[in-house]
């Protein structure tokens, strides 16, 4: 084995930041996703097709986090001059594993967004994209896999340069890289945007939107990062020092993964938000309330089981009910915002029967409560 120079900087280690990284955006990406399943299981009672595609990606980088332990033990994050030809030829072959699971852990998350914008839009114009878009995702990864397993022939030879056979060329293995990366930013910008698409007939505020916009947009760093990522995939293969020059490419690629899993499970998690302050507001009124109840009030934030109840047709892909965690973050359902209220009735004992004091007309709210309740749904 063809070792190289002597490094200039001696035989120094990457491994502690490494393995500190790897731990905190598995620890990361499993908490928001527990926290999604709690959510979908205790509140909106309603688990579906999206939450077990994020499931999938979770294991995928769980078993990430496994690999790159594996590679660390045998020399990554070290120059290949102080490595030995087991402990390169053992690297090589976890992080073939690894690219593998890159793109199957990435895959899955952005399936499940695609999942969970069918679960929220009304409209075929929006469904059939999502629906392309989900076809896309699934082909293209299988074959990237496919290529990249047959890179080599035999597949050992990835690794194992004392076997003979015929590998594709640097140039092509680097066109596989690139070209899942390019459907990754491509998908991300495109789910990002469609938020905007959806909501920008809807009449609300400008506040309302941009914040709607901006907690299901949050794909825009995903590709941001996926872009920093592409630009250093030199470091793969254009290099004769892979386990140390890898490094800062790997960096991206961990953080990658695991923002996109946060960014599709964060929307997910409001309606326990909403739960939670519920039962604050609820502790705090019987604290402190005291005095007899106001004859008209709107209702910020209802409660969990009216939240739970409701329904709206959703379409979506593989779910036998509607999901009341869009309906609560997306309170915006056939483009109309609904507002509770509480009625204190007084009874009159001047007369024979008893009649109401107030008697409010029922029916929708004008145009001003409906944007002062959408902005406070925020």
């Amino acid at each position: 084995m063809d070792r190289g120079p002597v490094p200039s900087d001696g035989d120094v280690s990457n491994g502690a930041g490494i393995l500190a990284t790897t731990v905190i955006v598995t620890v990361l990406a499993d908490v928001v996703v527990a926290l999604r399943f709690i959510v979908r299981k205790w509140i909106v009672k309603n688990i579906g097709w999206d939450d077990w595609c994020i499931l999938g990606a979770v294991l995928g980088i769980t078993i990430g986090m496994a690999l790159v332990i594996v590679q660390v033990s045998y020399g990554f994050g070290r120059h290949k001059y102080y490595l030995t030809s087991h402990q390169l030829q053992e690297f090589q072959k976890y992080s073939f594993g690894e690219w593998l699971q890159t793109f199957w852990t990435l895959g899955f998350t952005k399936i499940s967004i695609c999942l969970f914008l069918l679960r929220i839009t009304i409209s075929k114009a929006f469904i059939r994209p999502l629906q392309a878009a989900i076809v896309i995702l699934v082909l293209s990864n299988i074959i990237l896999t496919v290529l990249w397993i047959v890179q080599c022939n035999p597949v050992a030879l990835a690794w194992d340069l004392t076997q003979q056979g015929t590998c594709f060329s640097v140039v092509q293995i680097d066109d596989i890289i690139l070209a899942q990366a390019v459907i990754s930013i491509v998908s991300d910008f495109f789910l990002a945007a469609f938020p905007i698409l959806i909501l920008r007939k809807v009449q609300i505020s400008i506040r309302v939107k941009i914040a709607l916009c901006a907690l299901m947009g949050l794909g825009v760093v995903t590709g941001c990062i996926c872009i920093a990522r592409t630009v250093l995939n030199w470091q793969n293969y254009y290099t004769q020092d892979p386990a140390w020059v890898s490094v800062p490419n790997w960096y991206l690629r961990s953080w990658e993964v695991c923002v996109g899993i946060i960014a599709a499970s964060v929307p997910t998690l409001r309606p326990g938000y909403l739960y939670l302050q519920d039962r604050l507001v609820a502790s705090f009124s019987s604290k402190s309330g005291s005095g007899a109840p106001s004859s008209k009030s709107k209702t910020l934030v209802p409660s969990a089981t009216s939240r739970t109840k409701a329904s709206h047709p959703f379409k979506s892909f593989g779910t036998k009910s509607s999901s009341a965690s869009e309906n609560d973050f997306l309170p915006l359902q056939d483009f109309e915002i609904r507002k509770t209220t509480r009625i204190d009735v007084e009874k009159k004992s001047n007369r024979n029967s008893d009649t109401e004091a107030y008697r409010p007309e029922m029916g929708r709210t004008d145009s001003e409560a409906r944007l002062r309740s959408a902005e406070n749904m925020v």
